[in-house]
């Protein structure tokens, strides 16, 4: 499966979930996440396309383990995602198959789903608030992958978000380390 998604600044959380929900999207509980971000050693970050991206994400209580690679853009990957039962273990393996952490990220979110997408709105320690959309698609087509995600950033539009605020390859972990290097 691929992963395509759009993420955009967010200015006003209670407008935004208002239009949401007049759609009738419903939203979930709020979800406590904390994202450790590998990458190989010897690459540098962000690493190249087509680099497998490991990422162990604690869920409330719960480990994800997940593989992204991205394809055509940061946000266009393959992505593999399972459950698993230790996440300090899971850190110790990494190291020893010669993965590096490069980032962490710490958020508050709430997801929603409307027709084929899944809707979140973030709120991420030290960047702000965000929306994000994404589709999970068995498309290997890289240029149309790319078309669905035009159509995702039109979403948006519609929804009231500004051309300037939509974010088509920013990634949390990127952001969080630029904000870092620029202080």
């Amino acid at each position: 499966m691929y992963e395509v998604e759009v993420k955009a600044k967010l200015r006003d959380r209670e407008e935004f979930v208002k239009k949401l929900e007049s759609l009738g999207c419903k939203f979930s509980s709020e979800l406590h996440q904390i994202d450790h971000i590998f990458i190989p050693n010897g690459i540098d970050f962000p690493p190249p396309l087509n680099t497998p991206v490991l990422r162990l994400r604690k869920q409330n209580n719960i480990f994800l383990f997940t593989l992204k690679i991205s394809q055509t853009g940061r946000q266009d990957c393959i992505e593999r995602e399972l459950e698993i039962s230790d996440g300090e273990k899971m850190t110790e393996i990494l190291k020893f198959i010669k993965y590096k952490e490069v980032s962490m990220v710490d958020k508050k979110r709430i997801k929603t789903k409307l027709d084929d997408m899944e809707i979140v709105i973030d709120e991420v320690k030290e960047l702000g608030e965000f929306i994000e959309v994404e589709k999970m698609v068995s498309n290997e087509n890289g240029s149309e992958r790319q078309e669905m995600q035009r159509g995702l950033v039109k979403f948006l539009e519609k929804l009231g978000v500004a051309k300037e605020d939509v974010l088509v390859n920013g990634k949390y972990d990127i952001m969080m380390i630029e904000k870092r290097q620029n202080k």
